[in-house]
């Protein structure tokens, strides 16, 4: 008597949203590896951070012009830094309402996304700060300071404290946001690139600002960016957030 066996069922197939989510994972991570070694190769084996400092810098006077800057100081600095803690913590209640699933724009994961990646860009900044050890340019003896030039991975020399100037703090402040460009891709690729633009308008700006102070090279800042979207990508895949461009409100 004939047998019939019972056909295994299919595995389902990837759906068209994964595949694409997966293919943007693998092309901004190699965009990441490509731009990581674009910059090592530029700002290490050019001096491309020093001659554009010297066009801040005034030879005669032995400083940076603008360092004392009221604007810069006041407004750029600690004025700007203090609008980012209000703005920040106004948007963690909005990442908690994501997480609550009272948003339709925000799934919940990608609320965590981007709450945890608004405190992680800028402690992975102050933390790398701790790993390196290179100075701001008003520090350096070429602008009137006391230590020396270092590549990324030189040490400091016997007897000087390392320096703790690299990647730009400040810059992190405004990069920051670069998160809500990978958190709001599922609100459709106008907020995403909105999102994107608000972050990198921020960064270079907060960033400029310090650079025109003689606080920071142009590297610093650029090593920043990428710091901050490196970190927006691992966050996502750690949390397992929504990438794909869905059928969500768009904001």
């Amino acid at each position: 008597m004939p047998t019939t066996e019972l056909a295994s069922p299919l595995p389902a197939p990837a759906t068209p949203t994964l595949d694409a989510s997966r293919r943007w994972l693998l092309a901004q991570s190699a965009l990441l590896a490509l731009s990581a070694s674009l910059l090592y190769w530029i700002f290490e084996g050019t001096d491309l951070d020093r001659r554009l400092a010297h066009t801040l810098f005034d030879a005669e006077l032995g400083l940076f012009p603008l360092r004392h800057n009221w604007f810069l100081e006041a407004v750029m600095h600690k004025t700007a830094k203090q609008v980012t803690y209000v703005l920040v913590a106004a948007s963690l209640w909005l990442c908690w309402q994501g997480w609550k699933g009272r948003l339709s724009w925000l799934p919940p994961r990608n609320a965590l996304l981007a709450a945890l990646g608004m405190v992680a860009i800028p402690l992975a900044t102050s933390t790398a700060k701790l790993l390196t050890a290179r100075y701001c340019p008003w520090d350096i003896i070429d602008f009137g300071g006391y230590a020396p030039y270092l590549g990324l991975f030189e040490a400091a020399p016997a007897g000087i404290k390392a320096g703790q100037c690299f990647p730009a703090g400040h810059a992190s402040t405004g990069f920051l946001w670069i998160v809500w460009a990978v958190a709001l891709r599922p609100a459709g690729l106008r907020a995403a690139r909105g999102a994107l633009a608000v972050g990198l308008l921020a960064g270079a700006l907060l960033g400029t600002a310090r650079m025109l102070q003689g606080a920071h090279f142009l590297s610093h800042t650029l090593w920043t960016l990428w710091l901050a979207w490196a970190a927006s990508l691992i966050l996502a895949v750690a949390v397992r957030a929504e990438l794909g461009f869905g059928d969500r409100r768009r904001v």
